[in-house]
């Protein structure tokens, strides 16, 4: 995929800039920044042209896999997600999308949370008897 302005634009705007026209006057009418005009004109003075180039499709291999992760929580159940990216050499945000993406929850089922849990649910229940 390429990007940038169109071979047209460009070629249009550097044939007004070689007639004579100030580049100031050439950003107005093509809607271009100075920016812009400047580096094609150091493209055409290194290549010859301005060619629109295209973007790289390199892309960065991922740190965290599924097997990885698994075999890491199993073995650390309880680490937050800063020390789970430390571990991976990744920042907590990469490690929770991650186990987003792999579909992998880790709720914590601790005994105080449990106790609380079951004394909400018995009081429901007393509060149901009671309006019956």
């Amino acid at each position: 995929m390429t990007y940038g302005y169109p071979i047209e634009l460009r070629a249009r705007a550097m044939s007004f800039l070689d007639s004579g026209k100030p580049r100031k006057e050439v950003c107005e009418t093509f809607k271009v920044s100075q920016k812009t005009l400047f580096n094609w004109i150091k493209l055409r003075k290194e290549t010859g042209g301005f060619e629109i180039k295209e973007r790289p499709k390199i892309r960065s291999t991922r740190k965290i896999t599924k097997e990885s992760l698994l075999i890491y929580l199993e073995s650390h159940p309880d680490h937050c997600l800063k020390e789970i990216g430390g571990a991976f050499g990744v920042t907590a945000v990469s490690v929770f999308n991650a186990l987003r993406k792999f579909g992998i929850t880790r709720k914590k089922n601790d005994p105080l949370q449990r106790a609380r849990r079951e004394q909400k649910a018995e009081i429901l229940n007393r509060n149901r008897e009671a309006r019956s």
